[in-house]
């Protein structure tokens, strides 16, 4: 099918770009080869039930609000004695970032967290680094369906059907388990067991649903790669930049001392009060842009747009760099300038045109906990460390790995204690 890519959306942003990405005819996404899409991959009937459920989930847990927040903090806690015994010295902070951003989504997901060595929880994170590479393939077996039936496994279809088979034996079991506790029923603090109340509920009631135990697999795994990657690779390019741009790290220093201080730890109901590390946030997802290109979607009707006609079933990429990196809209989009997003009463400002988590029906459903982790985590840090790179004056380079996420190539920076620089 004809393929469009949408540039341009700086003069008419408003008018253009959301009429594309809100527009019923592009909410549908190209067929994939999964058997049963969760909510990222999905179209139709399925992605619409499966989107419901899940927003009417997450509200049920409270995101966005305190109830939310708190398990952020719990993880976080944790993740701070991991730091404290670097004592300083050099690390690559990938690992340690992933394992505590993902123990988030699994604590909404199952209710509960892991100890970082825990070996299930080793191999649930190994599943999902394998899930993340394999989808990075993923377009591949959508235009070229024959691949997956090459020798080999070149384009990872068979890591694929793998990774999908451990999520779907993962249901499997945590279903027996749930089926098991005659005491209690379904347990009502996780995810999946919510979305398995909801579904059982429609099947003992005849309802027609396309809500499934495989499906959940895909939903488990929608989560993990859509609430990890791209939390933890942003934390990692806000470090880089703090480590190129001094200034910046000790402005966020003096509104740290003055807005909350050191003698308790950083609350989500601090977030109006740090003006100035909310903009180098937001400046730090708009200068990485680390989801360059949206997903593919398709058009389900003929349509126009701009006087141009979009026949049915073209597909639809929608490039979010072309709103994030254009010079129309921020003059020097290649400059790192958090003052950008305050305004001359410094007010946070919040332009349509900073899209990272996309827009419309098909926006990132986890933007409010993405947004709590990202306050909690840098707060945290910056509250207790001063970011240095591993060798002075030896700056690591902006260049990025290109996956699911563009992400920072691995860097070593050292956290050291803020009060040990003051001794």
């Amino acid at each position: 099918p004809p393929t469009y890519q949408i540039y341009q959306p700086f003069a008419s942003f408003s008018v253009d770009y959301k009429s594309i990405i809100k527009n019923n005819y592009f909410t549908d996404l190209p067929p994939r080869w999964f058997t049963s899409p969760g909510i990222v991959e999905a179209s139709g009937p399925l992605w619409k039930e499966n989107r419901t459920a899940v927003l009417s989930i997450l509200r049920a847990f409270g995101m966005g609000r305190n109830v939310m927040a708190e398990k952020v903090e719990e993880e976080i806690h944790a993740y701070l004695e991991e730091v404290d015994k670097l004592d300083g010295k050099p690390a690559d902070m990938k690992e340690i970032t992933s394992r505590a951003v993902s123990n988030i989504i699994c604590s909404f997901l199952l209710g509960q967290r892991f100890e970082y060595g825990d070996p299930y929880f080793s191999k649930f994170l190994t599943m999902f680094d394998q899930t993340v590479e394999a989808a990075s393939a993923g377009t591949v077996h959508a235009w070229f369906p024959i691949v997956r039936h090459l020798p080999g496994d070149l384009f990872k279809a068979k890591r694929m059907i793998e990774t999908q088979k451990f999520f779907d034996d993962f249901v499997r079991d945590f279903r027996k388990k749930v089926d098991d506790d005659e005491t209690s029923g379904i347990n009502q603090d996780n995810i999946i067991s919510h979305y398995l109340k909801e579904m059982n509920e429609k099947n003992d009631k005849g309802q027609q649903t396309n809500m499934s135990d495989e499906g959940l697999g895909r939903v488990i795994s929608d989560f993990m790669i859509a609430g990890s990657e791209t939390t933890t690779s942003t934390i990692l390019w806000f470090f880089l930049y703090m480590l190129h741009y001094p200034d910046v790290q000790r402005k966020i220093h003096e509104e740290m001392d003055e807005k909350i201080g050191t003698e308790r730890s950083p609350k989500i109901t601090d977030r109006s009060k740090m003006t100035y590390l909310n903009a180098a946030i937001m400046e730090t997802q708009r200068i990485a842009s680390i989801v360059p290109l949206g997903l593919f979607h398709r058009c389900t009707e003929e349509t126009t747009v701009r006087g141009y006609t979009i026949p049915k079933d073209t597909y639809i990429m929608p490039h979010l760099d072309s709103a994030l990196l254009s010079e129309k809209i921020w003059g020097d989009p290649h400059n790192f300038r958090p003052e950008r997003f305050i305004d001359g009463k410094g007010n946070l400002l919040n332009p349509e045109e900073l899209v990272p988590f996309s827009m419309g029906r098909r926006m990132c459903l986890g933007e409010a906990l993405a947004k709590a982790e990202l306050f909690l985590f840098t707060t945290h840090i910056l509250q207790q460390y001063q970011l240095e790179p591993e060798h002075p004056g030896a700056l690591p380079s902006f260049d990025s790995v290109l996956g699911i996420t563009r992400a920072p190539k691995p860097f070593r920076i050292r956290l050291v204690k803020r009060d040990a620089l003051e001794q």
